[in-house]
């Protein structure tokens, strides 16, 4: 069952209640910043989010143009976003399955986004063995998450590794997954389809939106993607 859905009603489907779900976000182009779009969305009802960034994709100056966009102040933004970045697979297992949990409630986050789940097992240094024990360890770290009310947000572009075998490592990211969301892409218009539903949610109403709202997502403001500290706000 494939739904197409605008931005503002993913973010109300995903982060409010129930809460405590793991979602992927997957696409071609354009996932990150719409990932941070999304974002934006929650920091402006000044609820904190925690980035795990390993796709070294994060951009506080966009962050700053879509505060200003929504007319917020861009610091007010900025204090209520909390990024570690990882640039090993064994840098992100550090920062998802230790200590994770106590850091978000210190900070009252009840939303984490990680960003490029898989990105870093393109690399030959890191065995398979390891790569299968980091993503039961962080399957894990984000049952206990839900377990206490914090939704997740995973998102991939569409791998295109060297390896190319390791690009199969999406499927375990989607199988511990709640919800699957594909960003697609319509010449100048970009849409998000649900492509697995929580089980035993009612989303009837998602597929009942007007044409005109259903084949937008929402305006992006142009902002550079700079590429770039466990968490900082």
């Amino acid at each position: 069952m494939n739904m197409t859905v605008p931005a503002y009603r993913f973010v109300n489907n995903h982060f409010s209640a129930p809460p405590g779900k793991v979602g992927l976000l997957y696409g071609e182009h354009g996932v990150y910043p719409t990932a941070t779009l999304i974002a934006s969305e929650i920091i402006k009802h000044q609820r904190p989010v925690v980035f795990i960034d390993a796709a070294n994709r994060v951009d506080p100056y966009f962050l700053a143009k879509l505060a200003r966009y929504k007319g917020f102040a861009p610091q007010d933004f900025l204090d209520r976003a909390y990024v570690s970045r990882a640039f090993t697979c064994y840098q992100l297992d550090v920062s998802i399955t230790e200590g994770l949990l106590e850091y978000m409630q210190s900070v009252r986050a009840q939303v984490l986004i990680v960003y490029g789940p898989i990105d870093l097992f393109d690399d030959d240094q890191a065995t398979m063995k390891d790569i299968v024990d980091i993503i039961q360890r962080i399957h894990q770290t984000f049952e206990i998450l839900k377990h206490h009310h914090i939704s997740t947000m995973l998102v991939s572009k569409i791998p295109r590794f060297q390896i190319k075998e390791r690009e199969q490592l999406l499927n375990p990211i989607k199988e511990m997954s709640d919800v699957i969301y594909r960003l697609e892409s319509y010449d100048t218009t970009q849409r998000i389809t649900m492509e697995k539903i929580p089980y035993g949610t009612n989303f009837a109403n998602s597929n009942s939106l007007d044409t005109e709202r259903r084949s937008k997502l929402v305006e992006i403001p142009e902002g550079s993607q700079k590429r770039g500290s466990r968490y900082s706000g």
